[in-house]
């Protein structure tokens, strides 16, 4: 077996005679203009050898990459998870793949006489997986995929795990895009920081792997508005997870895996260029920043502009949806601040403390949530070309909570969208 690290959550196999390429996002930027890879890759598609078969894990676009995935032979044999909604499956097709299996978890599938796989289900309401792959040697890629200790335990019971890569630092709007007073935000960046590199060292314990490679984390926003959301105070780097894991389970083995990078057993880490200096990296993402300043520009003016009717689409989206299942604001029973920044824009509520009439113009007396987005985002969303999942954790949305509290509700209906 040889696994070669392409970045971020990329990973190509090779394993008796056949390769599978995982999670491949290899373009540049993603999630509407804001995300970058870094370190930077070394791969790209052309690079690649044949591949047989293509795994994705879900439909974030760090992972889903519809211009990467562009770039593929449409006869490789794609594998996904059996989700309940078919949309993942129907967006793969629409790019051309023929052959797409879906597999139900947990069940095994074998790609040849001597490997073999199986996918992992969430511990949470959504859409995603991870993969176990076997030959003479076991891999586990959890992707960002979460997992509860029970799983966890149970599979470093069941198997002797050579190689897991494991999500090591957090991707989220939170508390970043929130409204917060400086020092309450440093304070939730730091506290976030710190939970998920105790989460990596965590599940590397309970999985009794090997070897811990840190993945699925590395980004930059290189938007000159989003250079602070890079923060070392909210970000861990692979070598913090590596030096975390050495501190409190120096039995397991901590790789730090760069783009290009390739570890068999047999050989171990073979590394392609030599690491990052991770010390460096806020001012390697500031160089990086002004290098792609015409990229950026370019993908902003690019975007279409959105309709003057907006709230009216707006409106009737959601509407439709609310009105499709009542029951939705019962359970978020929030009222919602939408103040839709453009030329279509203006302030517009979702109040799902009504029983009907939940969207209309205003600013609320009393509110929730307050959402600041381009009317640009909302048109891609009503229009139901990005999930409001993905459009959020574009970074390019301002959030305020009033009172301080996290509605579960509101957004696990709103990231399965």
């Amino acid at each position: 077996m040889n696994v070669t690290y392409l970045g971020h959550a990329a990973i190509l196999m090779e394993a008796d005679g056949r390769t599978i390429l995982m999670d491949p996002w290899l373009t540049d930027p993603t999630y509407h203009g804001t995300w970058w890879h870094f370190p930077p890759l070394a791969l790209g598609v052309r690079d690649l050898p044949k591949i047989d078969y293509l795994y994705v894990s879900h439909e974030h676009p760090d992972h889903f990459d519809p211009p990467t995935l562009a770039q593929l032979d449409k006869s490789v044999h794609v594998i996904i998870a059996n989700f309940a909604k078919k949309r993942f499956r129907d967006r793969l097709a629409a790019i051309g793949f023929r052959t797409i299996t879906e597999m139900n978890f947990n069940e095994s599938f074998t790609c040849s006489d001597g490997l073999r796989l199986r996918l992992i289900p969430p511990d949470r309401p959504w859409d995603d997986s991870a993969i176990l792959l076997q030959d003479c040697t076991t891999v586990l890629n959890v992707n960002d995929c979460h997992l509860d200790d029970a799983t966890l335990e149970r599979l470093g019971r069941e198997q002797q795990i050579d190689l897991a890569f494991l999500t090591f630092t957090g991707a989220s709007q939170y508390p970043g895009c929130f409204e917060f007073p400086l020092a309450s935000k440093i304070q939730r960046w730091r506290e976030s920081k710190r939970a998920h590199v105790e989460e990596f060292v965590h599940w590397a314990q309970l999985l009794r792997t090997k070897r811990a490679v840190p993945a699925a984390g590395n980004f930059a926003l290189l938007a000159a508005d989003q250079l602070q959301l890079n923060t070392p105070h909210y970000v861990n780097t692979p070598q913090e997870a590596v030096a975390a894991l050495a501190a409190d389970a120096p039995e397991i083995e901590g790789l730090q895996m760069n783009p290009g990078d390739q570890w068999d057993p047999q050989r171990g880490l073979r590394r392609l260029n030599p690491p990052p200096d991770w010390n460096r990296r806020m001012e390697m993402i500031e160089v990086m920043s002004h290098a792609r300043a015409g990229q950026i520009a370019e993908y902003f003016a690019s975007e279409a502009a959105a309709p003057s009717d907006l709230f009216e689409r707006f409106r009737t989206y959601f509407t439709h949806l609310l009105a499709a299942d009542p029951s939705i604001a019962k359970r978020v029973n929030v009222v919602t601040w939408w103040a839709v920044e453009g030329p279509a824009g203006g302030d517009w509520v979702m109040d799902f403390t009504r029983e009907r009439e939940w969207i209309y113009r205003g600013v609320p007396a009393q509110w929730n949530l307050r959402l600041r987005i381009p009317d640009k985002l909302v048109h891609i969303g009503v229009s139901e070309r990005s999930t409001w999942d993905n459009l959020v954790l574009s970074f390019r949305v301002r959030l305020a909570r009033n009172p301080d509290r996290y509605n579960k509700e509101f957004w696990t209906w709103l990231a399965k969208l």
